[in-house]
Protein backbone atom coordinates (compact mmCIF):
# COMPACT_ATOMS: atom_id res chain seq x y z
CA UNK A 1 0.00 0.00 0.00
CA UNK A 2 2.68 2.27 0.70
CA UNK A 3 3.25 2.77 -3.31
CA UNK A 4 0.23 4.11 -3.70
CA UNK A 5 -0.07 6.65 -1.35
CA UNK A 6 0.02 10.64 -1.31
CA UNK A 7 1.93 13.13 0.19
CA UNK A 8 0.23 15.83 2.36
CA UNK A 9 2.38 18.27 4.34
CA UNK A 10 5.26 17.18 6.51
CA UNK A 11 5.85 14.21 5.25
CA UNK A 12 2.57 13.17 6.36
CA UNK A 13 0.94 10.43 3.68
CA UNK A 14 -2.37 9.18 3.36
CA UNK A 15 -4.73 6.14 1.59
CA UNK A 16 -8.27 8.11 1.36
CA UNK A 17 -11.24 5.88 1.99
CA UNK A 18 -12.70 5.85 -1.33
CA UNK A 19 -15.44 3.21 -1.50
CA UNK A 20 -19.50 4.41 -1.80
CA UNK A 21 -20.04 1.82 0.90
CA UNK A 22 -18.67 2.88 4.73
CA UNK A 23 -15.61 1.12 6.17
CA UNK A 24 -16.77 -1.91 8.06
CA UNK A 25 -14.16 -1.58 10.64
CA UNK A 26 -11.78 1.68 11.48
CA UNK A 27 -9.09 2.00 13.94
CA UNK A 28 -8.42 5.42 15.81
CA UNK A 29 -4.82 5.92 17.66
CA UNK A 30 -4.12 8.77 19.71
CA UNK A 31 -1.94 7.82 22.79
CA UNK A 32 -1.30 11.12 25.28
CA UNK A 33 -1.64 13.67 26.61
CA UNK A 34 -4.61 14.41 28.44
CA UNK A 35 -6.00 17.65 26.47
CA UNK A 36 -4.71 16.04 23.11
CA UNK A 37 -6.91 13.16 23.63
CA UNK A 38 -9.79 14.84 24.36
CA UNK A 39 -9.41 17.54 21.33
CA UNK A 40 -10.43 14.95 19.39
CA UNK A 41 -13.71 13.90 20.62
CA UNK A 42 -15.35 16.55 18.80
CA UNK A 43 -14.50 15.77 15.15
CA UNK A 44 -14.54 11.46 16.39
CA UNK A 45 -18.23 12.41 17.34
CA UNK A 46 -18.78 13.70 13.80
CA UNK A 47 -17.28 10.50 12.28
CA UNK A 48 -19.71 8.42 14.96
CA UNK A 49 -22.60 10.27 12.89
CA UNK A 50 -21.46 10.08 9.55
CA UNK A 51 -20.29 6.01 9.95
CA UNK A 52 -23.26 4.90 12.00
CA UNK A 53 -22.84 1.48 10.75
CA UNK A 54 -19.12 1.12 11.22
CA UNK A 55 -17.23 -0.25 13.88
CA UNK A 56 -14.98 2.51 15.64
CA UNK A 57 -12.14 1.07 17.94
CA UNK A 58 -10.21 3.21 20.23
CA UNK A 59 -6.32 2.76 21.40
CA UNK A 60 -5.05 5.06 23.38
CA UNK A 61 -2.97 5.30 26.67
CA UNK A 62 -3.67 5.34 30.44
CA UNK A 63 -4.30 7.48 32.22
CA UNK A 64 -5.01 10.36 29.04
CA UNK A 65 -7.99 7.63 27.50
CA UNK A 66 -9.81 6.95 30.41
CA UNK A 67 -11.59 10.14 29.62
CA UNK A 68 -13.39 8.09 26.66
CA UNK A 69 -14.96 5.24 29.16
CA UNK A 70 -17.91 7.15 29.13
CA UNK A 71 -18.28 7.81 25.24
CA UNK A 72 -21.15 6.35 23.28
CA UNK A 73 -18.99 7.25 20.10
CA UNK A 74 -16.78 4.10 19.97
CA UNK A 75 -17.26 0.25 20.55
CA UNK A 76 -13.92 -0.93 22.14
CA UNK A 77 -11.47 1.76 24.26
CA UNK A 78 -8.34 0.00 23.77
CA UNK A 79 -6.14 1.45 27.06
CA UNK A 80 -2.71 0.38 27.54
CA UNK A 81 -0.41 1.55 30.21
CA UNK A 82 1.86 4.38 29.39
CA UNK A 83 5.33 2.61 28.11
CA UNK A 84 8.23 4.34 30.11
CA UNK A 85 11.65 4.07 27.96
CA UNK A 86 12.19 3.11 24.15
CA UNK A 87 12.44 -0.81 25.33
CA UNK A 88 8.97 -0.27 27.20
CA UNK A 89 7.29 1.52 23.71
CA UNK A 90 8.64 -1.03 21.50
CA UNK A 91 7.19 -3.94 23.59
CA UNK A 92 4.11 -2.02 23.36
CA UNK A 93 4.15 -1.34 18.93
CA UNK A 94 4.72 -5.19 19.20
CA UNK A 95 1.71 -6.07 21.68
CA UNK A 96 -0.13 -3.49 20.23
CA UNK A 97 0.55 -4.89 16.61
CA UNK A 98 -0.08 -8.36 17.45
CA UNK A 99 -3.34 -7.62 18.98
CA UNK A 100 -4.89 -5.73 16.44
CA UNK A 101 -3.71 -6.94 13.14
CA UNK A 102 -6.02 -10.00 13.27
CA UNK A 103 -9.31 -7.76 13.56
CA UNK A 104 -8.60 -6.51 9.82
CA UNK A 105 -9.20 -2.96 9.48
CA UNK A 106 -10.80 -1.10 6.69
CA UNK A 107 -9.05 2.24 7.82
CA UNK A 108 -6.81 3.46 10.44
CA UNK A 109 -6.60 7.13 11.37
CA UNK A 110 -3.28 7.56 13.09
CA UNK A 111 -3.82 10.63 15.01
CA UNK A 112 -0.26 10.64 17.43
CA UNK A 113 1.67 9.76 14.34
CA UNK A 114 4.87 8.79 15.88
CA UNK A 115 7.07 5.57 15.10
CA UNK A 116 5.00 3.23 17.31
CA UNK A 117 1.74 4.48 16.05
CA UNK A 118 2.87 3.79 12.38
CA UNK A 119 4.70 0.58 13.30
CA UNK A 120 1.00 -0.66 14.17
CA UNK A 121 -0.53 0.77 11.50
CA UNK A 122 2.18 -1.09 9.03
CA UNK A 123 1.31 -4.13 10.81
CA UNK A 124 -2.48 -4.26 10.63
CA UNK A 125 -1.79 -3.53 6.53
CA UNK A 126 -5.28 -1.55 6.16
CA UNK A 127 -6.85 -1.03 3.26
CA UNK A 128 -6.90 3.03 3.95
CA UNK A 129 -5.09 4.92 6.51
CA UNK A 130 -4.54 8.74 7.19
CA UNK A 131 -1.93 10.81 9.46
CA UNK A 132 -2.39 13.52 11.65
CA UNK A 133 0.12 16.89 10.90
CA UNK A 134 2.46 17.31 14.14
CA UNK A 135 3.85 20.44 13.34
CA UNK A 136 1.94 22.83 11.29
CA UNK A 137 1.24 25.97 13.19
CA UNK A 138 -2.57 25.60 13.90
CA UNK A 139 -4.48 24.21 16.19
CA UNK A 140 -4.34 20.71 16.98
CA UNK A 141 -8.02 20.02 16.90
CA UNK A 142 -7.88 21.58 13.08
CA UNK A 143 -5.27 19.26 12.53
CA UNK A 144 -7.89 16.42 13.59
CA UNK A 145 -10.16 17.53 10.86
CA UNK A 146 -7.49 17.90 8.24
CA UNK A 147 -6.33 14.42 9.16
CA UNK A 148 -10.46 13.12 8.60
CA UNK A 149 -10.60 15.16 5.53
CA UNK A 150 -7.10 13.03 3.94
CA UNK A 151 -8.18 9.84 4.60
CA UNK A 152 -11.83 10.64 2.39
CA UNK A 153 -14.26 12.02 5.38
CA UNK A 154 -15.33 15.21 3.77
CA UNK A 155 -17.15 17.87 5.55
CA UNK A 156 -15.71 16.67 8.81
CA UNK A 157 -16.74 18.94 11.39
CA UNK A 158 -16.37 19.32 15.51
CA UNK A 159 -19.93 18.52 17.06
CA UNK A 160 -20.74 19.68 20.28
CA UNK A 161 -21.39 18.63 22.95
CA UNK A 162 -19.41 15.03 22.70
CA UNK A 163 -22.52 12.59 23.62
CA UNK A 164 -21.82 10.73 27.05
CA UNK A 165 -23.84 8.23 28.36
CA UNK A 166 -26.78 8.38 30.97
CA UNK A 167 -25.31 6.39 33.25
CA UNK A 168 -22.15 9.14 33.54
CA UNK A 169 -24.55 11.67 33.11
CA UNK A 170 -26.34 10.88 35.98
CA UNK A 171 -23.37 9.57 38.44
CA UNK A 172 -22.02 13.11 38.02
CA UNK A 173 -25.51 14.98 38.84
CA UNK A 174 -25.32 12.33 42.01
CA UNK A 175 -21.92 13.21 42.66
CA UNK A 176 -22.48 17.68 42.69
CA UNK A 177 -25.78 17.25 44.50
CA UNK A 178 -23.55 14.93 47.30
CA UNK A 179 -21.26 18.46 47.34
CA UNK A 180 -23.80 20.72 48.07
CA UNK A 181 -24.95 21.64 44.27
CA UNK A 182 -27.05 24.82 44.19
CA UNK A 183 -29.33 24.73 41.28
CA UNK A 184 -30.17 27.66 39.64
CA UNK A 185 -26.48 29.30 40.86
CA UNK A 186 -24.65 29.48 37.86
CA UNK A 187 -21.48 27.01 38.37
CA UNK A 188 -18.21 28.31 37.42
CA UNK A 189 -15.37 25.74 36.98
CA UNK A 190 -11.83 27.84 37.64
CA UNK A 191 -9.21 26.19 36.55
CA UNK A 192 -5.63 27.43 37.79
CA UNK A 193 -4.05 24.15 36.32
CA UNK A 194 -1.53 25.34 33.91
CA UNK A 195 2.09 23.15 33.75
CA UNK A 196 4.67 26.20 34.32
CA UNK A 197 4.76 29.69 36.00
CA UNK A 198 4.71 31.46 32.69
CA UNK A 199 0.99 29.40 32.41
CA UNK A 200 0.05 30.77 35.56
CA UNK A 201 -2.61 33.50 36.13
CA UNK A 202 -1.72 34.72 39.33
CA UNK A 203 -4.04 32.91 41.84
CA UNK A 204 -5.26 36.35 43.85
CA UNK A 205 -6.80 37.41 40.20
CA UNK A 206 -8.67 33.98 40.55
CA UNK A 207 -10.11 35.01 43.88
CA UNK A 208 -10.57 38.58 42.92
CA UNK A 209 -13.21 37.37 39.97
CA UNK A 210 -15.07 35.63 42.22
CA UNK A 211 -15.55 37.86 44.19
CA UNK A 212 -16.33 40.26 41.88
CA UNK A 213 -18.42 37.78 39.75
CA UNK A 214 -20.25 36.75 42.99
CA UNK A 215 -21.28 40.73 43.63
CA UNK A 216 -23.46 40.45 40.20
CA UNK A 217 -25.52 37.46 40.56
CA UNK A 218 -25.61 33.94 42.39
CA UNK A 219 -22.75 32.36 41.56
CA UNK A 220 -21.30 28.84 42.89
CA UNK A 221 -17.88 28.01 41.63
CA UNK A 222 -16.27 24.75 41.68
CA UNK A 223 -12.39 23.21 41.25
CA UNK A 224 -11.85 19.94 39.15
CA UNK A 225 -8.13 18.46 38.42
CA UNK A 226 -5.36 16.35 39.66
CA UNK A 227 -3.87 16.27 43.09
CA UNK A 228 -1.71 18.79 42.01
CA UNK A 229 -3.81 21.77 42.28
CA UNK A 230 -5.34 20.56 45.94
CA UNK A 231 -3.78 23.84 47.48
CA UNK A 232 -5.11 26.21 45.26
CA UNK A 233 -8.40 24.37 45.33
CA UNK A 234 -8.52 25.07 49.33
CA UNK A 235 -7.70 28.48 49.04
CA UNK A 236 -10.44 28.90 47.21
CA UNK A 237 -12.50 27.25 49.55
CA UNK A 238 -10.87 29.94 52.26
CA UNK A 239 -11.26 32.96 50.15
CA UNK A 240 -14.98 32.41 48.41
CA UNK A 241 -16.40 30.34 50.75
CA UNK A 242 -17.94 27.26 51.65
CA UNK A 243 -20.00 26.94 48.23
CA UNK A 244 -16.74 26.32 46.43
CA UNK A 245 -16.82 22.66 45.08
CA UNK A 246 -13.84 20.98 45.59
CA UNK A 247 -13.46 17.82 43.07
CA UNK A 248 -9.15 18.77 43.07
CA UNK A 249 -7.72 15.26 43.12
CA UNK A 250 -11.29 13.48 43.96
CA UNK A 251 -12.28 11.89 40.29
CA UNK A 252 -11.09 10.00 37.77
CA UNK A 253 -11.00 11.35 33.95
CA UNK A 254 -14.01 10.37 33.18
CA UNK A 255 -15.80 11.38 36.00
CA UNK A 256 -14.40 14.78 35.26
CA UNK A 257 -15.35 14.59 31.53
CA UNK A 258 -18.98 14.50 33.16
CA UNK A 259 -19.08 16.67 35.88
CA UNK A 260 -17.64 19.59 33.50
CA UNK A 261 -20.82 19.17 31.45
CA UNK A 262 -22.78 20.47 34.57
CA UNK A 263 -20.70 23.90 34.37
CA UNK A 264 -21.96 27.17 32.82
CA UNK A 265 -18.87 28.27 31.97
CA UNK A 266 -14.78 27.62 33.19
CA UNK A 267 -12.23 30.34 33.51
CA UNK A 268 -9.07 28.11 32.90
CA UNK A 269 -5.20 28.11 31.83
CA UNK A 270 -3.91 25.77 29.01
CA UNK A 271 -4.55 22.17 30.44
CA UNK A 272 -6.44 19.03 29.40
CA UNK A 273 -9.57 20.00 31.59
CA UNK A 274 -9.74 23.25 29.39
CA UNK A 275 -9.89 20.92 25.98
CA UNK A 276 -12.12 18.23 27.77
CA UNK A 277 -14.63 21.13 28.91
CA UNK A 278 -14.53 22.37 25.35
CA UNK A 279 -15.58 19.05 23.88
CA UNK A 280 -18.19 18.76 26.56
CA UNK A 281 -19.52 22.58 24.46
CA UNK A 282 -18.57 24.38 27.74
CA UNK A 283 -17.78 27.79 27.24
CA UNK A 284 -14.44 28.06 27.34
CA UNK A 285 -12.77 31.49 28.47
CA UNK A 286 -9.09 30.84 28.11
CA UNK A 287 -6.07 32.30 29.45
CA UNK A 288 -2.41 32.04 27.34
CA UNK A 289 0.75 32.77 28.49
CA UNK A 290 3.89 31.15 27.30
CA UNK A 291 1.98 28.41 25.22
CA UNK A 292 1.77 28.35 21.77
CA UNK A 293 -1.89 30.00 21.32
CA UNK A 294 -2.06 29.13 17.70
CA UNK A 295 -1.47 25.27 17.87
CA UNK A 296 -3.22 24.48 21.13
CA UNK A 297 -5.83 27.10 21.78
CA UNK A 298 -9.15 25.88 21.28
CA UNK A 299 -11.95 27.30 18.68
CA UNK A 300 -15.69 28.17 18.30
CA UNK A 301 -18.56 30.22 18.84
CA UNK A 302 -18.31 28.82 23.03
CA UNK A 303 -14.35 29.96 23.37
CA UNK A 304 -12.65 33.24 24.09
CA UNK A 305 -8.85 33.16 24.09
CA UNK A 306 -6.83 35.68 26.24
CA UNK A 307 -3.20 34.91 24.82
CA UNK A 308 0.32 36.44 24.81
CA UNK A 309 0.27 36.76 20.68
CA UNK A 310 0.33 40.42 20.50
CA UNK A 311 3.65 40.66 22.75
CA UNK A 312 6.92 40.39 21.06
CA UNK A 313 7.96 37.73 23.40
CA UNK A 314 4.13 36.18 23.39
CA UNK A 315 4.16 32.38 23.15
CA UNK A 316 7.92 31.94 24.18
CA UNK A 317 7.40 28.27 25.53
CA UNK A 318 9.62 29.10 28.29
CA UNK A 319 8.93 27.65 32.05
CA UNK A 320 10.37 30.50 33.55
CA UNK A 321 9.50 34.46 32.54
CA UNK A 322 12.65 35.83 31.15
CA UNK A 323 11.23 39.42 32.71
CA UNK A 324 10.26 37.88 35.97
CA UNK A 325 6.89 39.10 36.09
CA UNK A 326 4.51 37.31 33.56
CA UNK A 327 3.26 39.80 32.01
CA UNK A 328 1.67 38.23 29.14
CA UNK A 329 -1.24 37.01 31.96
CA UNK A 330 -0.80 38.98 34.56
CA UNK A 331 -2.11 41.88 32.16
CA UNK A 332 -5.36 40.55 32.42
CA UNK A 333 -7.33 41.87 35.13
CA UNK A 334 -9.95 40.37 37.00
CA UNK A 335 -12.25 42.74 35.73
CA UNK A 336 -11.13 42.24 32.48
CA UNK A 337 -11.64 38.11 32.18
CA UNK A 338 -15.12 38.70 33.83
CA UNK A 339 -16.64 40.93 31.32
CA UNK A 340 -15.18 38.41 28.88
CA UNK A 341 -16.90 35.92 30.06
CA UNK A 342 -20.00 37.53 30.69
CA UNK A 343 -19.93 38.47 26.82
CA UNK A 344 -19.07 34.73 25.64
CA UNK A 345 -22.45 33.83 27.62
CA UNK A 346 -24.15 36.38 26.03
CA UNK A 347 -23.73 34.61 22.67
CA UNK A 348 -26.96 33.17 21.25
CA UNK A 349 -25.09 29.93 19.73
CA UNK A 350 -23.83 28.14 22.31
CA UNK A 351 -23.97 24.64 22.50
CA UNK A 352 -26.43 23.24 24.80
CA UNK A 353 -24.89 20.56 27.33
CA UNK A 354 -25.40 18.34 30.10
CA UNK A 355 -27.44 15.95 27.71
CA UNK A 356 -26.84 12.91 25.61
CA UNK A 357 -26.54 14.89 22.18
Amino acid sequence: MEDFHYKTHEGVSAVPWTAAAPPSRILIMRFHAIGDVALTFPALSWLRKRWPESRLEFLTMAPAGESALSLPIFDDVIIEPSPEGKVERIRFALRAAHLLRSRKFDLIIDLQRNWVSRFIRRACMSRSYTEFERFTPVPAARSVLKALEDGGMHGASHHFPVPITMDALSAARARLDASGYVEGAKLIVLNPAGLWRTRNWPIENYVQLGRLWREREPVQFMVLGTERIRAQAALFKRELGPNVIDFAGKTSLAEAFAIVRFADVIVTEDSGLMHMAWAAGVPVVALFGSSMHYRSSPEGKHVICLHSGDLPCGACMDPECRFADVHCLSRYRPDMVLEAAQALLSRPELPTRAVNA
